[in-house]
């Protein structure tokens, strides 16, 4: 009964007396090792089990002794042909009936395949890890290239905007400093003809210091257009930069004669940074120029509160001629434009829609063929 169920094992087993000696091995032993069963007989465990580190019948004898079960100790099994099969070894002692040891029944199974599979285990784990690894750094360096396209796709249309609005500044400024030659013509004159200045001075003071900040408060909104400088926020009054946009405009010579109409709440401020929102109003409110064309036309600036107070709600609404239904979703695609070359890039509502979107909110537009075309936008409190 006690061979039939040895040989029945998948593992190999032997059965060693008290030196050593292999009385009874089964089948699995003999294709392991390569060698017969009456080989295996004449061998000595000894020789057939080894240990790198202290020898494992020494190992396994002592721990028997003690009346211990060896449990999965690791050895290396060498067969016939002198390879050492990595193995993993488990005993029991047979007692005789007076309690005494009369042998050892080690099972040795062979490992290689566990091993290996473990060692692929290993091998696939590495690979992952530097597969995660690879596309982390690649994540990032496409995040950082998104990162300066956004930057450039910014600079790019704050850039045309400011193309946009110089002309018609120029035409302002040369204006402006009409006034400023014509009173240093007189004062040049009246110094050349002897003539006590003073009073001549104190006429013409007023206009020289109203020209200088005229041209000041031109140079600082062109320079903050055109600056790429970090996006630092603070709360700001939405109603002086609607003022101060609609007077930069109009001062270009943007807004021809149509009436500007305004609609703010008290009191409202937003934290948000000036020159982006700046470029935002000055890309819608110079669209609805160009929709409404030369014809007469209103543009109407609306800023509310959202319900929770939380955020503000703004929209530009234009009398011009409206969007058509099939374009409606291609206006935020970058590039798309209707204007002559000369006149749009195709970037200013992509870019608007990005800086809105930095901020939490969302750019919409609602348009009507022969009507007009509203955008609204919202922005964090």
């Amino acid at each position: 009964m006690f061979e039939n169920v040895i040989e029945a094992m998948v593992d190999a087993v032997l059965v060693v007396d008290v030196e050593g000696r292999i009385t009874l091995a089964n089948t699995a032993a003999t294709r392991i090792t390569g060698y017969s069963l009456d080989e295996l007989q004449s061998i000595v465990v000894s020789k057939l089990l080894i240990d790198d580190s202290s020898g494992l019948r020494t190992v396994v004898r002592r721990r028997i002794e003690e009346g211990d079960v060896l449990r999965r100790e690791e050895s290396w099994l060498v067969t016939k042909s002198g390879e050492r099969v990595p193995v993993s070894v488990t005993g029991s002692p047979v007692l005789k009936v007076d309690g005494g040891l009369e042998g050892i029944v080690l099972v040795a199974r062979d490992v290689r395949e566990l091993r290996q599979l473990l060692a692929d285990k290993e091998a696939e784990i590495k690979r992952r890890t530097l597969a995660e690894e690879a596309l982390r750094t690649a994540k990032n360096s496409i995040e950082e290239q998104l990162d300066q396209t956004r930057a450039s796709l910014l600079l790019a249309e704050r850039r045309a905007t400011l193309g946009t609005l110089a002309g018609g500044v120029g035409h302002e400024l040369r204006n402006i400093a009409q006034i400023q030659v014509a009173a240093v013509d007189e004062i040049n004159g009246a110094l050349a003809e002897g003539e006590d200045v003073t009073a001549l001075i104190k006429t013409v003071i007023g206009d020289l210091e109203r020209v200088g900040e005229h041209i000041s408060a031109h140079g600082q909104r062109l320079m903050q257009l055109a600056r790429p400088g970090p996006d630092h926020v603070a709360p700001i009054d939405l109603h002086a930069i609607v003022r101060d946009v609609v007077a930069m405009l109009r001062g270009a010579g943007k807004l021809r004669r149509l009436e500007i109409l305004t609609s703010i709440g008290d009191g409202l401020q937003v934290t948000v940074n000036r020159t982006r929102i700046e470029q935002i109003l000055v890309n819608l409110i110079v669209n609805a120029v160009d929709a409404i064309g030369d014809q007469p036309g209103t543009i109407t600036i609306e800023i509310q509160p959202t319900p929770d107070a939380k955020r503000v709600v703004c929209s530009v609404a234009d009398t011009g001629s409206g969007i058509p239904e099939d374009q409606l979703d291609k206006i935020f695609q970058p590039f798309f434009t209707t204007k002559p070359e000369d006149r749009g890039t195709g970037l200013g509502l992509p870019v608007a829609r990005e800086i809105v979107q930095s901020y939490g909110g969302n750019l919409q537009v609602a348009s009507k063929l022969g009507t007009g075309t509203t955008f609204t936008f919202d922005l964090p409190r």
